[in-house]
């Protein structure tokens, strides 16, 4: 009948029963190594990524540092922003800037200014993605911080790519802003520091040329007020013109006296006259040739000291002149050797969670633990296979 259980029914289900579980437990038996190097750490991780793991925001920036002067050739995207992205150069800063923002002092300076220790030990932040230490070690909170930004560069476009993981989105957004900010700050200290090196020579060279410039031109200016006379050469032309005027006035005068010699007795008034007119002619040619050549200040003697200093201006102006160009020089190319962090985008305000990647992550460590456990199965397989 129908719905009836009869004896026999009743004990042939038990047996199956007893033997399903008595097969279930043979099966369990035989893979128990499987089932607790693989299947339980499978479990455990899917446990902990599905029901404790907390949420991390990622905040990601785009950034290249360039040179202001422009390379020979130029990729398309690089043409676009009107410089050259595969520049030796600009790459070879642009991984200091990278050390940097990866360094102690990035994160001593985040650990001052913005709490990054808050930041990492956030309340709801489950117990192993967090920071474990209230007060940790500098070389401890930097490991951590390591893990949590990271920062990697294209060879090709020299584009570097940061990305910023914390338990917050503001948080993520804040640091990722900061480090950019401290990555420039970083590359105008670089700036800085190659300009002064390449400039302060030129300058203190230029300087030193200036202040003799100046001391030889007090020099020259001392001389004019001591001797009342501005341009000394000036007036020994001066000097000398008169001279060669008064010359040529006693010549004619002597010239007429002899022609009169013949025919004017020399006891005449008009004699005597043109007499004393030599003479007079005589004395100031004399009197203004010693002012020429004269042994005590004489127009010579200054003239000489005077066109000393004329000559070591000349000389100190052209080094000052050469010391001028040269700065200038090292100016521009300085100028042309600065540095500049370009942001290729902004940081992102993360809207979504998007770390851990839950199932990837268990999917792998699945993956991983099978692909062990296989490979050791057959070591010991072989093991045993030649043991017999």
């Amino acid at each position: 009948m129908s719905g009836v259980l009869f004896p026999d029914a009743i004990a042939h289900k038990a047996r199956n029963r007893s033997g399903t579980m008595a097969r279930l437990k043979e099966m369990a038996f035989a893979g128990r190594f499987f089932l607790a190097l693989v299947v339980a750490p499978t479990a455990a991780a899917g446990v902990y990524y599905a029901a404790i793991a907390s949420d991390q925001y990622e905040s990601s920036v785009d950034f290249i540092v360039r040179r202001a002067e422009t390379g020979a050739t130029t990729n398309g995207f690089g043409q676009l922003l009107g410089f050259s992205l595969g520049s030796t150069a600009s790459s070879s800063e642009a991984y200091l800037v990278q050390q940097y923002l990866l360094s102690h002092d990035a994160v001593a300076r985040l650990r001052k200014e913005d709490d990054l220790v808050g930041v990492f030990q956030r309340e709801g932040t489950d117990p192993i993605s967090r920071l474990w230490f209230s007060d940790p070690a500098p070389e401890r909170l930097l490991k951590f911080y390591r893990k949590q930004v990271a920062i990697a560069q294209d060879d090709t476009s020299g584009i570097s790519h940061m990305t910023v993981h914390t338990f917050r989105p503001e948080d993520s957004y804040r640091i990722a802003t900061k480090l950019l900010q401290m990555g420039e700050q970083q590359i105008n200290r670089i700036n800085l520091r190659t300009y002064n090196d390449q400039v302060s020579s030129s300058q203190r060279e230029l300087d030193e040329a200036n202040r003799q410039l100046i001391d030889i031109q007090t020099q020259l200016t001392a001389y004019r007020r001591e001797h009342e006379d501005i341009d000394p050469a000036d007036s020994g032309k001066a000097q000398i013109s008169l001279v060669t005027g008064l010359t040529a006035n006693l010549v004619a005068a002597r010239a007429k006296l002899q022609a009169m010699a013949g025919v004017v007795p020399p006891s005449s008034p008009q004699y005597q006259a043109m007499n004393h007119q030599i003479q007079a002619l005589s004395a100031q040619v004399a009197a203004q040739s010693a002012k020429i050549a004269g042994p005590n200040h004489s127009v010579a003697a200054r003239l000489s000291d005077y066109e000393q200093l004329v000559i070591k201006r000349e000389q100190v102006a052209k080094v000052y002149a050469t010391a001028a160009v040269q700065y200038e020089n090292a100016k521009a190319e300085a100028r042309r050797k600065q540095l500049y962090l370009v942001r290729i985008d902004e940081p992102n305000m993360p809207v979504k969670s998007e770390f851990p990647k839950r199932f990837t992550t268990v999917l792998t460590v699945f993956a991983a633990l099978f692909v062990a456990y296989a490979i050791g199965w057959l070591l010991w397989a072989g093991v045993r296979e030649h043991s017999l």
